[in-house]
């Protein structure tokens, strides 16, 4: 799989640039079907397997929006979370969680740690482009 810069849909009906989003998991199968899926509904999107090459996409671009793994190797979700917050251009970056592990304490610990939105797999994806276009349209993409 490639990482970095994807193909998007183009832009949005009412010709803005489209919105950038980067997704960030190990799991290549899960990546692959979230990017194209945001790519079909005219999201510009960025991948990377781990959170490191996560953060050098986040250093070279404009995201609006990172949806990343709570389980990943060597940094989880809330770290890489921290790492994104910490950079001045992306302290206010909204970011959706994606965990098998959906219990209240799990969403406690991510909210408390920054994470916008959390969205329990199996994911649904209609839920999935709701949380987005909600993120992305929300300064800060946080729930008001």
């Amino acid at each position: 799989m490639q990482e970095g810069h994807g193909q998007g849909a183009g832009a949005p009906r009412d010709g803005r640039a489209p919105i950038s989003v980067l997704i960030v998991d190990d799991d290549e199968a899960t990546l692959n079907l979230l990017a194209t899926f945001l790519r079909r509904n005219q999201y510009r999107v960025l991948t990377a397997s781990n959170p490191v090459r996560g953060l050098e996409l986040l250093k070279g671009d404009d995201i609006k929006l990172v949806i990343t793994d709570w389980m990943m190797p060597h940094v989880d979700g809330i770290a890489f979370t921290q790492q994104i917050h910490a950079l001045e251009k992306y302290k206010d970056v909204p970011v959706i969680m994606m965990t098998a592990f959906g219990n209240d304490q799990v969403y406690d610990k991510g909210m408390r740690q920054g994470v916008a939105m959390t969205l329990s797999k199996p994911l649904e994806l209609s839920k999935l482009l709701d949380l987005v276009g909600f993120a992305t349209a929300t300064p800060g993409g946080t729930l008001v």
